[in-house]
């Protein structure tokens, strides 16, 4: 059972490192960077051992510098040896004044191209995470954006944010530590590996003797890491999905004084994500000092053998004896690299699955190959037994709806709260696809045409006007911003808007705030109108669209309506009936089923339903006269 994790966890982390491919070019330097780097890295540390016997046993040098012309070639895989020779030959000389000189020379260039090549290769392979973190974002945002809206339904909000921001930013930490890492510690540890071997194979098996009981801890605690930080990507997502809640609801929180009580529940939450990342920190915290002191104990141990060989059994030179200790204690760091490269990465692995759970959510809106373009409507609309539900066990929403809107017709949806009129205009541009039945427009099924010629046939007003932070202009011409000014200012004025826009201190270049709030509703809903205007579409949805205005603000959005539905195929959604008295045919839907249709009229004289509705508003107390 442990294998699976552990598989799925290896196949993520692959996914992650192929983000790399596009930049294969710049990963190909950091890779010949960091092949200098170790290269002059080792040089820095193996002159360690004969500065030391310059300086402490000056004969020493001597007698290496005056061997030198006979010392017979060795191969590189003898590393050690091989450096002794060229040693010799190149940098001892016989007066230990003049060695010193050289040695010291030798290590200030060795640590300046070490440290030049480290920060090329740190500043290169920065570019390439960023970018692939950047790619990772874009790809997540460019996925959420393209979900049908039942994705939505599955999903709160501020979930989904936490996933573009906190998952992605955790990841990038992640990832950063761990890309050099992942690269250049294991060939530094076999390139130690290769010296120690090369100095002493019985020393070097000995201080291994105890690496696997390193490495088994290390392994636990990576496992508990990933447990915890998922827990504590849970916990964050739950922070910000009630932070996003409380705040777009902060009028109804002050209007009800529940600002005591959402502050205690905003602090049960963030007291959950508190628990859940102090126990990913102390896990964290954990891997380091247990890594160091299993590192002394190893080298503690290895004092003591290394120590009686020199002393007792000759077998290792002192020179070779402190060149050993300062190459195994150099390469306990990437060791205790490569221990936190493990956290990192079951970090980077928690958060990854978190943002593939996303991009991998079979949830899209199917679209069919060679789908077909189309741009007005010739014929007709056709709902034919048109059955849905938001749920697979759930109750039917709409079930068995058949009806027919021929071209410019307008045609009113009424029924009471929950009957499915919503519902109805929501399967024409696919936000969501019924589960039986068909819609066609000219005889051709929906799920047959292009999905976005589809949608831009397709202009909605609604009571929910959704507009961006951004200037008047620019959210009159979404979706057209490339239109010429006057094309703006002409759909603002048949939206009743320009009067208004024009008061403004900055005019078309007002911003408009965080979903439009400092305008007022019926400011709002003609801007949404004079979007509408711009696009030109042939059908037009109307959902409540004047529902929550005052009187004066509905009787100019109300005029603005009336110029759009000109010549366009029109669906109205409306409780007060006095907005769609004048439509062409009224369709009364009662749980999901059309029981009635006709002009308002007939429907008066024939429907009970109807005239149900109409009683309550036009011959009631307070109704709409």
């Amino acid at each position: 059972m442990s294998a699976q994790p552990a598989q799925r966890g290896a196949r993520t982390y692959l996914r992650i490192l192929s983000y790399l491919l596009p930049y294969k070019g710049r990963f190909a330097l950091v890779l010949l960077c960091n092949a200098f780097f170790v290269v002059f890295n080792t040089i820095s540390i193996w002159m360690v051992a004969p500065f030391l016997t310059t300086l402490f046993t000056p004969e020493r040098t001597e007698t290496v510098a005056e061997a030198a012309p006979a010392m017979p070639d060795v191969g590189f895989l003898n590393l050690n040896a091989w450096l002794k020779q060229h040693y010799a030959r190149w940098i001892a000389q016989p007066d230990p004044a003049d060695a010193l000189q050289i040695i010291c020379a030798v290590i200030f260039a060795t640590f300046l191209l070490k440290n030049l090549f480290q920060f090329t290769e740190a500043y290169l392979i920065s570019y390439v995470e960023q970018r692939v973190i950047k790619d990772l974002r874009d790809q997540l945002f460019r996925s959420l954006v393209a979900k049908p809206l039942r994705f939505f339904d599955r999903f709160v909000t501020g979930n989904l944010i936490s996933r573009i921001t906190n998952d992605i930013n955790e990841l990038n930490v992640a990832v950063n530590r761990s890309f050099t890492k992942v690269i250049r510690d294991p060939i530094v540890i076999l390139t130690f590996l290769l010296i120690l071997v090369s100095i002493s194979w019985r020393l070097t098996l000995f201080a291994g003797l105890v690496f696997p009981v390193s490495a088994l801890a290390i392994h636990t605690i990576g496992r508990s890491l990933k447990r915890k930080s998922l827990r504590a990507q849970a916990r964050i997502a739950d922070v910000t999905s009630r932070l996003q809640e409380t705040l777009s609801g902060v009028r109804v929180v002050q209007a009800f004084s529940q600002e005591e009580f959402e502050a205690e529940r905003f602090s049960h939450t963030t007291w959950r994500h508190f628990h859940a990342i102090l126990r990913q920190v102390r896990m964290r915290r954990l891997s380091s000092p247990l890594s160091e002191t299993l590192g002394v104990g190893i080298l503690i141990a290895v004092l003591w053998y290394g120590g009686q060989q020199v002393l007792d059994e000759a077998r290792l030179s002192p020179e070779d004896f402190v060149r050993f200790l300062t190459v195994l204690f150099a390469i306990l760091q990437p060791i205790k690299s490569l221990a936190d490269l493990n956290n990192n990465i079951q970090i980077a692995v928690a958060s990854g699955q978190r943002v593939f759970e996303v991009l991998d959510d079979p949830e899209e809106v199917p679209v069919k190959p060679n789908a077909i373009e189309k741009r007005v409507v010739e014929e007709a609309i056709e709902y034919e037994s048109v059955g849905f539900r938001y749920n697979a066990d759930g109750a039917w929403v709409l079930d068995d709806l058949s009806f027919r809107v021929a071209r410019r017709e307008k045609v009113a949806l009424v029924g009471g709260s929950g009957a499915g009129k919503t519902t109805i205009v929501n399967l024409l541009p696919r936000f969501y696809d019924p589960e039986r039945g068909s819609i066609r427009i000219d005889g051709i099924d929906i799920r047959d045409l292009d999905l976005q010629s589809l949608r831009r046939m397709i202009g909605i007003v609604s009571q929910d006007v959704v507009l961006f932070n951004d200037t008047i202009a620019h959210n009159i011409a979404y979706g057209c911003q490339d239109t010429p000014r006057e094309r703006i200012v002409e759909a603002a004025r048949l939206a009743n808007a320009l009067e208004f826009i024009a008061a403004l201190p900055d005019g078309f270049d007002t911003h408009v705030g965080e979903r439009g709030l400092r305008l007022s509703g019926g400011e709002r809903q003609r801007l949404s109108i004079a979007r509408a205007v711009l696009h030109n579409p042939p059908i037009l949805i109307f959902d409540e669209a004047t529902s929550a205005l005052d009187s004066e603000s509905e009787r100019l959005v109300q005029d603005a309506i009336e110029r759009l539905l000109e010549e366009r195929t029109v669906f109205m959604i409306a409780h007060r009936l006095s907005s769609i008295l004048n439509a062409d045919r009224i369709l009364v839907i009662e749980d999901g089923r059309l029981i009635d249709a006709g002009p308002h009229a007939e429907l008066l004289e024939r429907s009970p339903r109807y005239r149900h509705y109409y009683e309550l508003q036009f011959q009631t107390p307070g109704g709409d006269a």
